[in-house]
C-alpha cells in the first residue's frame, strides 16, 4: 500500500488563502505573511504566497528554460541519439577516398 501523508486541513486552508491573496492583492499579501504567527495555517499562509510568487517568476522565464520545456528537450535528444545509435558507420562518417587522392 501507498504511503500516505497526512497534511493538516489548517495548513491546507492557509496555503490556499496565502495562494490567492497574493494572486489578487499581493501588497496585502506581504502585509499578512509578516504579521501572521508561528501556527499551521500561518505556516501555510507564507507557503501558498511563496508558491505563487515562484510560479510567476518560472513563467517570466523563456519557453526553453522552464523546467517543462527542459523535460521534452531531454526527451527528443535521447530520442536523436537514439537513432544515431541505429545509422550505420558508412552514414557517421562518409567516404573521404576523393581526399586520399
Amino acid at each position: 500500500m501507498e504511503d500516505i501523508e497526512f497534511v493538516d486541513p489548517e495548513y491546507v486552508k492557509g496555503f490556499n488563502e496565502g495562494y490567492t491573496i497574493r494572486q489578487h492583492l499581493p501588497e496585502l499579501a506581504d502585509q499578512l505573511a509578516e504579521k501572521v504567527g508561528d501556527s499551521m495555517r500561518s505556516a501555510g499562509f507564507k507557503d501558498g504566497r511563496e508558491q505563487y510568487i515562484l510560479e510567476r517568476e518560472r513563467e517570466r522565464y523563456p519557453k526553453w528554460l522552464r523546467s517543462d520545456r527542459l523535460s521534452s528537450l531531454e526527451e527528443i535528444e535521447a530520442k536523436q541519439r537514439e537513432k544515431d545509435k541505429d545509422r550505420d558507420k558508412d552514414d557517421r562518417y562518409p567516404s573521404q577516398k576523393h581526399l586520399l587522392g
